[in-house]
Order: structure tokens, then sequence, then C-alpha cells
């Protein structure tokens, strides 16, 4: 209760401010999600819609599932009992016995809270309950049509602001000469689809980062993905999709990690929530230079890749501006840059 009042003391008005702001490297600019309150990063911009349309309807319970060290329960958690709602929780870990912030996060911010082995179990679980349930059912990752008008919002200014980075004055409504690139990793593919309906008839090119899964697969779920969050059916071109593989010689071979909504994948392409002790030593290195914490399943992997190995898509002119969204999610990984404190 001491940390819900005291949250709620942090945003008095209301929904917080969510500023757009970059940082400029020599390769590329860095949209800066990662600093929005508590590393949220743009969960806060998917979860202002739900909140509004669930208020606007009297609905005052939701329920949600997912995996216990996810940034999307903590995310989700944290940020809807905040904002007055009852949050019934049904999570999944592999491993009962590990730690982690968003672990915490889950559990403190979770009125009701379940947690089962494995994700079938939740599953199962989360289908019987929403049967009964008094209030709005989350699907995993929160994938819901009210998620587009945060993000709509937040395309329309980061567009006004690129352009105004380029030293445009006005927005180019050219597909045919593409002015910069925006790059955005595919995690629920929430994100990009929302950046795609936005920016595909501008002269931004929006491109997709695939971590842990190959364009085929992706491109086969696109359309109903689409229908579930109400955008257009507009075609996702290759161009706009980029795989990450594992053929770069500096990469070991990878180990398990925390996150645990790793699904089966392509030989070549760098497997899903898998740590590697390459990117935990490159974090560090990364942090230490850039003062940017990055995390090992999405920001590190695709910063990494536009640094050292295919900076643009051979078919888009490397020369062109290159914007990458941090999207958040990096606290959980804080170890990784921070010595630990040894009490005295």
């Amino acid at each position: 209760m001491e940390v819900e009042i005291h949250l709620k003391s942090m945003f008095p008005t209301g929904y917080p401010d969510l500023p757009i702001r970059m940082t400029k490297f020599v390769d590329f600019t860095m949209v800066r999600d990662d600093l929005l309150p508590f590393g949220f990063g743009t969960k806060w911009r998917k979860v202002f819609g739900i909140i509004r349309d669930a208020k606007k309807k009297g609905i005052k319970q939701i329920l949600l599932w997912g995996s216990i060290h996810g940034n999307y329960l903590a995310s989700f958690t944290s940020i809807l009992r905040i904002f007055g709602f009852f949050v019934e929780t049904i999570a999944y870990t592999k491993n009962p016995n590990l730690r982690t912030y968003n672990e915490r996060l889950v559990r403190n911010h979770s009125h009701r809270f379940q947690c089962y082995a494995n994700r079938s179990l939740a599953l199962d679980a989360f289908r019987v309950r929403s049967q009964s349930f008094d209030g709005l059912s989350l699907p995993e990752f929160g994938v819901h049509p009210g998620q587009i008008l945060g993000l709509s919002q937040f395309w329309q200014d980061l567009e006004q602001k690129i352009y105004m980075d380029l030293g445009e004055r006005k927005i180019t409504k050219s597909p045919q000469t593409t002015r910069a690139i925006l790059q955005i990793e595919i995690g629920s593919g929430v994100s990009f689809l929302s950046a795609y309906n936005q920016f595909h008839l501008s002269s931004i090119l929006v491109q997709a980062v695939m971590v842990g899964e190959s364009k085929k697969t992706w491109l086969n779920k696109t359309r109903e993905l689409q229908t579930k969050l109400g955008l257009k059916q507009i075609p996702i071109c290759e161009e706009n999709l980029i795989e990450i593989t594992n053929n770069d010689p500096s990469l070991p071979v990878t180990t398990d990690g925390l996150n645990e909504n790793s699904q089966p994948k392509m030989k070549q392409t760098i497997r899903f929530g898998k740590q590697n002790p390459f990117f935990e030593n490159w974090i560090e290195e990364y942090y230490k230079e850039n003062q940017v914490l990055l995390e090992p399943i999405y920001s590190a992997k695709t910063v990494h890749n536009i640094l050292t190995i295919e900076k643009r898509s051979n078919e888009v002119d490397p020369k062109l501006p290159l914007y990458y969204l941090h999207q958040g999610g990096q606290i959980q990984h804080l170890d990784l840059v921070l010595s630990p404190q040894i009490p005295s």
C-alpha cells in the first residue's frame, strides 16, 4: 500500500508526461524510451489507451497472464495498479526459485496472483478464469486495440521530431523517396505494426529487427495480429524486415537466460530469450562508454548489429540517417553494469 501511495504521488495530475528524447551517436540516433518512468519504456504508451478505454467503460478489474520474469507483466501490473485497477495475474516460470526485479514487481502489484510451472498450464488457467472474470481479460503481451491509441500519437510526434532533426520544414508524404530509417525490434509485434501503419506512406522507412524469429514465420502471423489491433491489412515488404543471425564469428554459442518466452526457431537466427556472455560483457563496455544501459534480449543485439554487422538493409542507401527506438526493459539487468554492494 505504501508503494502504491508513493507512486500515485509521482503523477498527481494523471498520466505521466512521456517526452520524446533522442541521443545522437556517430552511426545512428537513439530514441530514448528507456528513460521513461521505472524503465517501463514504450509500454507506458501501449497501456495508455487500454486504461482510457477501461475507465470509459467502467471496468475496474483486469486479468493478465504471461512470464513472471518478462517486461510485459512487470510494467502492466505496476501501471494498472497505480491507476486504480484491481489486477489479477496468472504467471508462469520454469524456475520457482528464481528471483528477479520483474518477478517482484509482478508479485507486489497483483492483488490476486497464481504462478504455474510452464506456459501451457498458465494459458489453460487463464482461459478458464477469463470465462467468469468480471472485467477485462487481456491476452498475452496485452494485445488489444487500445494499445494503438498511445502508440499512434507517439509515431505522429516522432515523425515531426525526425523531420525537424533532418532539417525538413514539413513532412514528406512520399514512400518513393526514403529520407530516414526507423528500426524497432519485433517483440509482440504491436509496436512495429503500429509504426508501419503510420509511416508506410511517408519517406521514413520502418524496419523490424527480427530477434529470435524468421521473416517467414512472423509474416504468417501479421494479418491476424493487424486484425486484433484494428489496423489496416497493409502487406509488409521484405525490405522492412531484418534478421539478426548467428553468422558473426565473434558471437559464441548462447546459454540459457532469464526470459522464458522462447520457442523453436530457425537455426541461423539468434534464439530469443537466450543470454549470451558476449553480450553481457559488451553491454557493460557500451554502458561505460555511452552511459546507456542496453538489455541482452533485444536492444544489445540490435545496437551491436547496427554498429558491427549490417548497418542497413542491402536495398536501402547506407548513408541514410538511422533512428533506433530503445523500448526500455533494461532495469532488470542493472547487475550487468553495477558492482555488487558488500555489506560493511
